[in-house]
C-alpha cells in the first residue's frame, strides 16, 4: 500500500505508431534579398535606357528639368529714371539695308514681306511692351535683368552663356527653374530680342568668327519659333580705356561685327535694331559714365537708354 507522500503513478499515454509528427510550415513567400537587388538593377537599367533614348533622339529635350514658364508675363518692369540721351553721334551708323523690295520669301505658301533694316524710328511703345518679350543674351543682358530693367521672367541669359555654349548651358529663371534657351523658345510667339557677341569679342575672337556663331543661333531660333518676330540688337561700343586692355576690345572690331549682324538679319529676314548708335559718342566710343569699371559692360543708366531706344524702334 503506497504511503501518503507518494503520488499515484502516471498512466502511460497511448501513442499511435502510425501518427506522423507534423512539420512546422514556413512562410508561403520567402524574402530573398537577391531578388530585391535584381528588381532595383532592372529598374535602373530601364531608366538609363529611357534617358539615353531621349538624349539621342530628342537632343533638344530637357530631361529631368522642369520647363520654365513662357516669356509672356504680366510682371511689370520697375520704374527707372531715364537719363538724358547722349549727343547725336557724328559717326557713320551701320549701313542701311535696301528699301523694302517686291521680292518676298515664300514659306508654306505664305508670302513673307522683306523686312526693312535697321528698323526705323516709330511711335514709342509703352514700357509694358518689354514684359511681353523674351531677351536672350550673354553677361550684358544678364546684368540688365539683375538691375531690374527687365522682368526676371523675360531674361534668358547668365554669366556663363555665350555664342559657344548657348545650346548646352542652362539659365536660371526668376521662379528658380532651369532651362536651355533653345528649349525655352520652342513654339514661342512673343518677340525675341538677341544681344550676343560682347563676351566673345572680349576673349580676342575675330568679328567674322563670332558672327558665324550668331548666324547659327538665328537659324536655330527661326526653326523653333517660326511664328514670332526675331530682333537682332547691335552690341554697344566700349570706352577708350577698354580698347587698351589685353586682349583689347576694339570699337573698330565691334563696328565690323555689327555690320555682319545687319547682313545676317537681311539674309534671315529678321529685324535688326541698331542700339549701338544710341550709346555711341562723337568719337565712336562709349562714354565712361555709361560703363562699368571694366569699360565694356553697360551700367543701369546705359541700359535705360538702350531700352528706351528699343521702345522707339518697334515696327507697326
Amino acid at each position: 500500500m503506497p504511503s501518503g507522500n507518494q503520488s499515484p503513478a502516471k498512466r502511460p499515454v497511448n501513442q499511435n505508431p502510425n501518427r506522423k509528427k507534423r512539420r512546422r510550415r514556413g512562410p508561403v513567400i520567402r524574402f530573398r534579398f537577391g531578388v530585391l537587388i535584381f528588381i532595383w538593377l532592372f529598374s535602373l537599367l530601364i531608366c538609363f535606357g529611357h534617358y539615353m533614348y531621349d538624349r539621342n533622339f530628342n537632343p533638344d529635350k530637357d530631361v529631368f528639368v522642369k520647363k520654365a514658364p513662357k516669356a509672356e508675363t504680366s510682371q511689370t518692369v520697375p520704374e527707372t529714371s531715364q537719363p538724358a540721351a547722349p549727343a547725336e553721334s557724328k559717326a557713320e551708323p551701320v549701313s542701311q539695308a535696301p528699301a523694302e523690295s517686291k521680292a518676298a520669301e515664300e514659306s508654306s505658301g505664305v508670302v513673307i514681306p522683306t523686312k526693312i533694316n535697321p528698323v526705323p524710328e516709330s511711335a514709342p511703345q509703352a514700357p509694358a511692351y518689354l514684359t511681353k518679350c523674351a531677351f536672350l543674351g550673354d553677361l550684358t543682358m544678364h546684368k540688365f535683368g539683375e538691375a531690374g530693367l527687365l522682368g526676371s521672367m523675360n531674361v534668358y541669359a547668365s554669366e556663363k552663356i555665350d555664342l559657344n555654349n548657348y545650346d548646352t548651358e542652362y539659365v536660371i529663371m526668376g521662379d528658380g527653374t532651369t532651362i536651355r534657351i533653345l528649349s525655352a523658345m520652342n513654339g514661342a510667339k512673343c518677340p525675341i530680342y538677341l544681344m550676343f557677341g560682347t563676351e566673345s569679342l572680349a576673349t580676342g575672337r575675330k568679328a567674322d568668327q563670332v558672327a558665324d556663331k550668331f548666324s547659327a543661333l538665328v537659324n536655330a531660333l527661326k526653326s523653333r519659333a517660326p511664328a514670332t518676330n526675331i530682333y537682332i540688337l547691335s552690341i554697344p561700343p566700349v570706352t577708350a580705356a577698354a580698347e587698351k586692355l589685353k586682349p583689347a576690345v576694339l570699337n573698330s572690331e565691334i563696328d565690323k561685327y555689327n555690320s555682319r549682324l545687319l547682313e545676317i538679319a537681311n539674309e534671315a529676314n529678321v529685324y535688326f535694331v541698331d542700339t549701338n548708335t544710341a550709346l555711341r559718342s562723337d568719337k565712336g566710343q562709349l562714354d565712361p559714365k555709361y560703363a562699368e569699371e571694366d569699360g565694356i559692360h553697360l551700367n543701369t543708366a546705359a541700359g535705360s537708354i538702350l531700352f528706351d531706344y528699343i521702345l522707339k524702334h518697334v515696327p507697326a
